[in-house]
């Protein structure tokens, strides 16, 4: 039994009301050890999602270019390619937008539960594919449940995770979702040696080691203490902050507590959702070297391995940079460097097939990798869970993650038929797209960095505008201003939600606890 579990036995034990925070010695937190190794096992499960996204997105890449995959299937055209690949985006867009609509009843652990179960049933029917429209019909009901999961995942992690790791955590799910993607072109480069139709069956059928993992984790683990208080389970959220605490956790506690209730009585609306490349490289990287710069397909295969590589560590570079420098300098910085990699990937493959010209394109998409493992890897998924109040944080995210799938369908879709058509003009158009991102990020991104989820919300209240250049980032109120009772409890950051509780108090919708309103 886990230490939050046996906290809320205790708590209910013969009828007496629960008692605050009884974990360990301090009150309101638990044993260091127990606390590192709990927030270990959420970490290895919810990266385990994320390390079954990243092998997705590698393996089909590895498949298609292989002999036995074409002999099998006669051959298929690059639109027909193109349209199996994409179509998984399609599914993952599907699973993104259902998680809008039933992420906050199910709660982020039976959506993980229920999605996996949904993705191992197109896993199998994939990996059993006697034709090509029950292979298309896998792919999209596999996509369905990695679409919600990739929407979940971020969530549960961010809330379980304390203000001062939340983007660490994303970005060692991240980096092991390159580890997904680097496995994939392992299997898929050992496999290519096979001359049956295993070659391609069997590096789709052992994603179901990922499933048993993650379906063998997620039900032993807590439940987002956010999502219980926002379902009013106040004692069993008491329990799990303090088993996720080793300091004393009735400060925040009453932080959430007071946000959730401020947030219910004001009635937050779709609308507020709106106020506040990478995937051609890991879906086609072995199809890329071979169609467009002219290697043959075992050097393809090794390169697209090797820079599989330097992508890993390049996200597991950023951990030490993330909340360091902040989300807004690496966003801006790696995307021009990102933008300058495909333009380099653009004129070289316009300049010849040559060894040469192939040495170049090769050492481009590395840059291109390392870049977005140090800026983009982790940031897209971790700021919907941040930016969004409680009551939208799951359609955030999910929102979030179905523009990320309908893009991702886009660029899948037509990179096949853009690099058959247009050649290096393909990598041009995303050179300039890399290129946009940094006006975007300056204009509209605001840093998070260090911050708990209240103190951002509490920012969004106090800077209610759409362009943030010129507001100062460090207005976030930080955890040492919060501690002395200055930032986040200061009257005047704090005006809007307290007129929002107080006459919510009136109102009759809330009970009276003025004693927890710090103001």
């Amino acid at each position: 039994m886990s230490d939050y579990q046996r906290l809320e036995f205790e708590d209910q034990d013969a009828g007496k009301p629960p008692a605050p925070f009884r974990s360990g010695s301090h009150g309101g937190s638990s044993h260091p050890r127990s606390v590192r190794r709990l927030h270990l096992l959420i970490s290895i499960a919810a990266g385990t999602v994320m390390c079954l996204f990243g092998y997705e997105q590698g393996v089909f890449g590895g498949i298609i270019v292989g002999q036995e995959f074409s002999k099998y299937f006669n051959n298929p055209a690059p639109s027909i390619v193109g349209f199996v690949t994409s179509v998984y985006d399609l599914g993952c867009l599907g699973g993104a937008l259902a998680a809008l609509f039933v992420g906050e009843w199910l709660g982020r652990k039976r959506m993980l539960i229920s999605f996996t179960i949904i993705m191992a049933i197109g896993i199998v029917m994939q990996t059993v594919a006697q034709s090509m429209t029950l292979l298309v019909w896998g792919r999209i009901v596999a996509g369905i449940g990695n679409g919600g999961n990739t929407a979940t995942a971020p969530v549960w992690h961010v809330e379980t995770s304390t203000h001062s790791a939340k983007g660490k955590a994303v970005v060692k799910e991240m980096v092991v979702n390159v580890w997904g993607f680097i496995l994939a072109n392992l299997i898929t480069l050992a496999a290519s040696g096979i001359e049956t139709e295993a070659q391609w069956r069997f590096p789709l059928g052992i994603q179901l080691l990922f499933v048993a993992i993650i379906l063998g984790m997620v039900p032993i683990l807590p439940e987002s203490p956010r999502w219980l208080l926002s379902k009013s389970r106040d004692s069993e959220a008491k329990s799990v902050l303090a088993a996720l605490s080793i300091d004393d956790c009735e400060e925040d506690f009453i932080a959430i507590r007071q946000s959730v209730r401020v947030e219910q009585a004001t009635e937050a609306s779709w609308s507020q959702l709106f106020q506040g490349g990478i995937n051609v490289l890991c879906y086609f990287l072995p199809f890329v070297l071979h169609k467009s710069v002219g290697l043959s397909e075992l050097v393809s295969r090794v390169l697209a391995t090797g820079t599989a590589f330097f992508f890993m560590l390049a996200a597991i570079g950023s951990l030490s940079f993330i909340e360091r420098f902040g989300r807004r300098p690496l966003l801006m910085y790696m995307a021009a460097i990102q933008s300058l990699a495909f333009l380099g990937v653009a004129i070289s493959t316009e300049v010849g097939h040559d060894l040469t010209s192939g040495i170049i394109a090769t050492i481009c998409i590395s840059f291109y990798f390392i870049a977005f493992g140090f800026g983009w890897i982790a940031t897209p998924w971790l700021y919907p869970a941040e930016i969004n109040s409680l009551s939208m944080r799951t359609k955030g995210a999910a929102l979030a993650t179905a523009c990320d799938w309908f893009f991702n369908y886009l660029v899948v879709q037509t990179t096949p038929i853009g690099i058959h058509h247009l050649g290096w003009g393909i990598y041009l158009i995303y050179a300039v797209f890399n290129a946009c991102f940094v006006p975007v990020v300056y204009y509209l991104i605001v840093e998070t960095a260090g911050k708990s989820l209240e103190q951002i919300d509490e920012w969004f209240n106090s800077n209610p505008g759409w362009l943030v250049h010129r507001v100062t980032q460090s207005s976030v109120p930080d955890s040492d201003a919060v501690q002395s009772g200055v930032g986040l409890h200061a009257e005047e950051e704090n005006e809007g939600l307290v007129k929002a509780y107080k006459e919510a108090i009136e109102l009759g919708e809330l009970p009276n606890e003025p004693t927890e309103l710090h103001t």
